[in-house]
């Protein structure tokens, strides 16, 4: 024991340090002093009343400050399909003065780099054709593979009837953490089983520009539509031109038929439509809206089809067409609830102590407010014993004045 002596000097049965174990361990309390005063009174009740509103109204119901959110992934597929039954192409009016052809669906779709299964379409709506020759010596038996490709005979066209061509838009998306917890539903969908809709930004009729529905999409149906639909739900027409951005110096004023366009399909996925977030599902919505940049991804290059001396190369302009699927799945969020709540007790915290301020400083009686804020009292939890009256040898505390509106304090 003789190793631990030196510990005597610094703690024994009452002290610490050379302090009281009572002061050392003493619980603080802050001092609630009572100023009856209406006018601050009412002021306090209104800014607290006002932070419990925000708080509920706006943290918690308008921003959902109960929940949490992960971004969406998923995949998106392109059908195109077409029929010339029925077709005379001397009827189109851009067959008047243009050459047109016939072309399928499976020419139509090629080319741009476009892959209908990673939710990239691409229609072509006008096509180059150069025929080439392999330019052989006038002295050799064979052509040497080396030797150059000369064009014999070049031709463009439109391809006839592609506006009525059917395009249809297969989708998928999930929010992944969430979904893999318990392959919960809320929080995955399908074109299949999703409701949504096609809303465009434009003028709704009566002069204001903003978000309209443009039409329902039933899960059993999905999105099916023409490619003028398509282009008209972008708000663009395949024998005008792209309207020039604001700003824009240089435009092209060839139609969109004969130099193509890019236009991004933007597929948002949400599941707070209901008042308390999760929904029981997952809607979508789709808009269609021409790229900022249109560069060179609604022209594919010449691409050679054929080998040997002879072989076409074909150039497609028409429709860029890529999907974009944004938006975020919410889930009820203990963490975020609590961390919503301890922002509202921040603020009240704040507005007590500015009011505090108000009151020790510029009120009449600030500096008598002052005083007894700032006054230390201690109250000691030992209190005098007394003898009680059934059993001598229990002790009772002393008791408290009945005419005093503060509990009893010993210096």
């Amino acid at each position: 024991m003789e190793y631990f002596s030196w510990m005597g000097s610094i703690i024994t049965r009452d002290t610490i340090l050379g302090h009281p174990l009572d002061d050392a361990f003493a619980f603080r309390t802050a001092k609630i002093v009572r100023i009856q005063d209406r006018l601050l009174g009412g002021a306090d009740l209104a800014i607290r009343t006002g932070i419990a509103v925000f708080v509920v109204l706006v943290l918690l119901m308008g921003q959902r400050g109960y929940v949490d959110k992960e971004a969406v992934v998923g995949t998106a597929t392109w059908t195109l399909n077409g029929d010339f039954h029925g077709m005379n192409y001397s009827k189109f009016s851009y067959c008047e003065d243009h050459d047109c052809r016939f072309v399928d669906e499976h020419v139509m779709r090629g080319g741009g780099g476009a892959d209908v299964n990673k939710g990239v379409l691409f229609v072509a709506t006008a096509i180059s054709e150069r025929e080439q020759r392999r330019v052989c010596e006038d002295d050799a038996d064979t052509c040497n593979r080396n030797s150059a490709f000369k064009t014999v005979k070049a031709d463009t066209f439109y391809a006839a009837g592609v506006d009525d061509f059917q395009i249809q838009l297969s989708h998928e998306a999930m929010a992944p953490t969430y979904y893999a917890a318990k392959h919960d539903e809320r929080f995955h969908g399908t074109d299949k089983d999703m409701e949504g809709k096609l809303v465009s930004f434009r003028d709704d009729g009566t002069g204001r520009v903003r978000m309209v529905d443009l039409q329902e999409i039933k899960p059993d149906l999905g999105l099916m539509m023409t490619l003028s639909e398509l282009l008209d739900a972008a708000g663009l027409d395949l024998d005008k031109p792209v309207p020039a951005e604001d700003g824009a110096v240089d435009r092209d004023e060839r139609p969109i038929r004969k130099v193509g366009v890019v236009i991004d399909c933007h597929i948002r996925y949400f599941n707070d439509w209901s008042t308390w977030s999760p929904a029981s599902a997952v809607k979508y919505e789709i808009e269609f809206a021409p790229s900022s940049q249109q560069n060179a991804l609604y022209s594919s290059t010449y691409e050679a089809v054929g080998f040997g001396d002879a072989r076409m190369m074909v150039k497609r302009s028409g429709v860029y067409v890529r999907v974009l699927q944004e938006g975020n799945l919410e889930r009820f969020s203990l963490v975020e609830m609590l961390q919503t709540l301890a922002i509202g007790f921040m603020l009240m915290t704040l507005s007590s102590w500015i009011m505090a301020q108000v009151a020790t400083r510029y009120l009449p009686l600030a500096e008598r407010y002052e005083t007894h804020k700032c006054a230390a009292h201690t109250l000691r939890h030992t209190l005098p014993p007394q003898p009680s009256a059934l059993n001598p040898l229990s002790l009772n505390p002393l008791p408290l004045n009945p005419s005093a509106r503060s509990p009893q304090l010993w210096p």
